[in-house]
């Protein structure tokens, strides 16, 4: 039901995506626009409520998005994947998703130039551009896919996969907030991309999913 429900709706999502992309990647690069005074507004409400100790905790938090964790995890599921005899157009899904997710993001960030934010004094030094939020590209790309993978595989724990997947995605990007390293633009831009290579490495697994070469291993 799931994997039907995805085949009929990725490509309106895909539309969608980029269309909202190309929307805050316009409103960064114009000056004083609505999105980056809400950028601003949000930067100064997390100032109000920043702690020593909540900045340790999302330091520790902030580091399952990052890309040395992402290459761990990536690597381990593929590993699950072979050793496990499961469907490997996963495996072919999981490689395009990771790799155009990290690709897309450098260049996006290379592209546009954003500066990091300079308002709210960063707690972790941080040398790329900020747009997007490479943290939260992956958050919602890896750790989506890997939510997919496990509700394919136990449909009857959907509902608490996807809960606890859509939990990590938003604490992943929040911290990235809350350390003073993004604008909110940056993370939702990255959500945006993450999603789009989401639903590529989705698209991808749903089109050979039933191939000669890939269908010798099933799902379980």
């Amino acid at each position: 039901m799931l994997k039907q429900s995805l085949n009929r709706w990725w490509l309106f999502g895909s539309v969608a995506l980029i269309l909202l992309l190309a929307f805050f990647t316009r409103e960064v690069l114009t000056a004083h626009s609505f999105v980056y005074s809400i950028d601003i507004w949000f930067e100064n409400l997390l100032l109000s409520i920043r702690t020593p100790f909540l900045l340790i905790i999302f330091s520790w938090i902030t580091f399952f998005g990052s890309t040395f964790v992402a290459l761990i995890l990536a690597g381990l599921v593929s590993v699950a994947i072979l050793f496990f005899k499961i469907n490997k157009s996963y495996l072919l899904g999981l490689a395009v998703m990771f790799i155009g997710a990290i690709a897309s993001d450098y260049l996006i960030k290379i592209i546009i130039g954003r500066a990091r934010p300079g308002g709210l004094i960063p707690s972790i030094a941080e040398s790329s551009f900020s747009f997007p939020s490479g943290h939260s590209v992956m958050a919602m790309a890896l750790y989506g896919f890997i939510a997919l993978i496990l509700c394919e595989l136990y449909p009857k724990k959907t509902k608490m996969l996807v809960t606890i997947a859509i939990i990590v995605i938003l604490v992943i990007g929040f911290s990235r907030l809350y350390l003073g390293v993004h604008f909110s633009s940056d993370v939702i831009a990255g959500y945006i991309l993450g999603g789009l290579w989401l639903l590529t490495g989705i698209a991808i697994k749903n089109r050979f999913q039933s191939d000669n070469r890939f269908s010798n291993y099933s799902i379980r």
